[in-house]
């Protein structure tokens, strides 16, 4: 059964631009300092290790980030899976999602931004906050980076992805994920949890579920007007989120 939940409208922000560095510590406070006086996007990170702080993201014109209560809606849902998890998220753009998933708790969160000046700017501030080791943002092509992680058989409990619109992109990524199997082991629940997704739904449209990680699942942002649109595959739908034009559809293994 899928669950539907209608929430509100989503929103749109903008980005402000980088300039190089050659090394490390130098290149760190380039970015920085750089991003703080050019156009920009900021946020704050909404709870967790690092509620309050700001990040900032270089504007280029081809990043939609979501309105702080679309970013706060689908973590409160996350936030029971993120303790201790190991977290990937594909299409970072400023790292908005990136961010909040290792602030929540999530031991580890990776990155993959085929921008290198976005990319650049998540590790500049990843590396300002002290926390390089817990996350840090891959320069590539989801596409091409998703089979080396395969190779190098890393394993992630969440994988979220937020994918240019209109493209077909979600469908092109869940088959290539099944075919290079990110998720953390597939027990004997056939959508990939080890409890039915079905109980305590509330009125402002936010479910909780038991805090169980023995397997994955995959979150996918999409336009609301896709949904029907949308290729499922292998992938079983275990709840679809609506707020407004958004919608989070989370997808187990079958």
């Amino acid at each position: 059964m899928v669950l539907t939940f209608d929430v509100e409208t989503a929103g749109v922000s903008t980005y402000g631009m980088l300039c190089p560095a050659d090394a490390h510590i130098c290149r760190t406070r380039c970015l920085v300092e750089c991003m703080a006086k050019e156009k920009q996007f900021d946020f704050k990170i909404i709870a967790g290790e690092l509620k309050g702080k700001q990040i900032i993201s270089p504007d280029l014109g081809i990043t939609r980030p979501p309105l702080t209560r679309l970013r706060k809606a689908i973590f409160d849902y996350l936030t029971p899976y993120l303790d201790g998890a190991d977290y990937l998220d594909l299409f970072s753009g400023t790292g908005s999602y990136l961010f909040e998933a290792v602030s929540r708790g999530a031991h580890s969160g990776t990155g993959i931004e085929l921008e290198p000046r976005l990319a650049d700017a998540i590790n500049a501030q990843a590396a300002q906050f002290g926390m390089e080791d817990r996350l840090r943002c891959l320069t590539g092509d989801v596409f091409t980076t998703i089979p080396n992680l395969k190779g190098q058989d890393l394993r992630y409990d969440i994988i979220m992805m937020a994918p240019p619109q209109y493209q077909g992109i979600i469908n092109r990524t869940l088959s290539l994920l099944a075919e290079n199997y990110l998720l953390t082991s597939v027990g004997q629940n056939p959508c990939g949890f080890d409890s039915p997704m079905q109980s305590n739904v509330e009125t402002a449209g936010v479910s909780t579920y038991k805090n169980v990680r023995s397997n994955g699942q995959i979150i996918c942002q999409h336009d609301t007007s896709e949904t029907d649109k949308i290729d499922w595959g292998e992938w079983c739908v275990v709840q679809q989120r609506k707020y407004g034009n958004t919608t989070f559809t989370i997808v187990g293994c079958r």
